[in-house]
């Protein structure tokens, strides 16, 4: 508008006229039009916010950082298993406890960063090799033999998270964690007899050509921190004079959170939670609580999102998936398919460029399913159609596949009734 004037202006010829009119336009009009403007913004943004759907707002943010890199003092990023912090000494009566209990002894665990298929051809020889080393202790030096098998200790915490979703009735959204599914543990097959007190100082292992791909002490972080759960002060009973409510007052926080409760319990006790100011309200059949524990997802800073190498399944602020999402809209057009795949604010190198629908066949898919545990109980896999994304990208690195795997799966929660796949073009 304000060109609009500005050109009507410069086409009047004598000079006092326009003076005059510009003085009466821009007086009585511009700041009109400044004030009414930031109006409109302010509504814009108030409908945007308004179609948020709460629950969205659970990302989760995940990184592997060598240990010695490890920032113990941050507040953002945690270990996503406390353990692997521990270090070598530790008593090598562990292991011979673990033997007396029939279980296999498990050494550590090796970080190989490689392609998805390439790893799939290496993982496929691993039952039958086994690896010769040594194993040093404060005593002696024992020669081993030791196996390499996937480690799904990561695999199974996600799963974890996935069940508290469903406990405290929050939508499940697939995590982007692409290096916790290139860890191995080292199996040892070799029986020692530890003498007491023994403890074990040095590890080392010849991985013949799987040497120079091998990455020891790497720790995988999520923005995810737990802590106990106890009664603060006496439950209260809720409005429906059949449960209780227990209150948990928070220290004052600089960052926002979100909280889920595990209930460590496979029966679900959690009726409802409310977070309000500096509190979070738990309802609950139970008038005591105790060995609960808080999982609480931390919100990033502005500077957090500069950290190098961080994924998340965060997704682009839009109004049309705000929209999508809030509503339940279901979808039916190969363009939603585009705007879903597309709609990551941590993938930009990776682009979906077309979609097909075949038969089922034994050919060897490019992805993997990282929502394997969710049970399907009403549709038979052996029957299901394929959906096969086919993606294109800039630069190929060894996440590549990966992050296919994510998007497909994430895809796949929106079509249960077909096995989707991804292949690489």
């Amino acid at each position: 508008m304000k060109e609009y004037w500005r050109e009507r202006l410069s086409k009047i010829e004598d000079l006092e006229e326009r003076r005059l009119l510009r003085g009466v336009l821009f007086t009585a009009f511009e700041n009109l039009e400044d004030y009414t403007t930031t109006q409109l913004e302010a509504i814009k943004q108030r409908v945007f916010d308004e179609s948020k759907n709460e629950s969205q707002q659970i990302d989760i943010y995940t990184k592997t950082v060598p240990i010695n890199e490890y920032d113990k003092i941050n507040d953002f990023l945690y270990p996503m298993n406390n353990d692997d912090l521990k270090e070598l000494p530790f008593d090598a009566t562990v292991i011979t406890s673990t033997m007396e209990e029939g279980k296999q002894p498990i050494l550590g665990k090796l970080y190989f960063e490689l392609d998805y298929l390439e790893l799939q051809k290496i993982i496929k020889t691993l039952p039958d090799r086994k690896f010769q080393g040594v194993l040093k202790t404060n005593k002696e030096d024992y020669e081993i033999k030791i196996s390499l098998a996937p480690y799904d200790g990561y695999s199974k915490q996600v799963e974890r998270l996935y069940e508290l979703h469903l406990e405290n009735n929050i939508p499940w959204r697939t995590l982007l964690n692409p290096s916790i599914y290139k860890f191995m543990e080292m199996r040892l097959e070799t029986e020692i007899a530890f003498k007491n007190h023994e403890k074990i100082e040095e590890i080392m292992i010849d991985l013949e050509e799987l040497d120079e791909h091998k990455q020891i002490n790497q720790l995988p972080l999520w923005n995810i921190k737990t802590k106990p759960f106890h009664n603060q002060g006496f439950s209260m009973p809720a409005g429906d004079e059949i449960n209780y409510e227990h209150t948990l007052v928070f220290d004052e926080e600089i960052r926002k959170l979100s909280y889920l409760i595990d209930a460590n319990t496979t029966e679900n006790e959690i009726i409802n939670t409310s977070l309000e100011e500096g509190r979070l309200v738990l309802t609950t059949p139970k008038d005591s609580i105790s060995n609960w524990q808080l999982w609480m997802i931390i919100t990033p800073l502005e500077s957090d999102l500069k950290t190098p190498n961080l994924t998340s399944n965060a997704k682009l602020e839009s109004f049309i998936d705000n929209f999508a999402n809030r509503t339940g809209r279901v979808v039916r057009t190969l363009g939603e398919i585009y705007r879903i795949a597309h709609s990551f604010a941590y993938i930009d190198n990776l682009k979906l460029s077309d979609i097909k629908i075949n038969d089922q066949n034994k050919e060897q898919y490019e992805t993997y399913e990282l929502n394997a545990f969710i049970k399907d109980e009403i549709r038979a896999n052996d029957h299901k159609k394929i959906m096969k994304l086919a993606f294109t990208a800039e630069n190929k690195t060894p996440f590549t596949r990966d992050i296919m795997s994510f998007v497909t799966s994430e895809i796949a929660l929106y079509f249960p009734e077909y096995k989707c796949v991804g292949e690489l073009k």
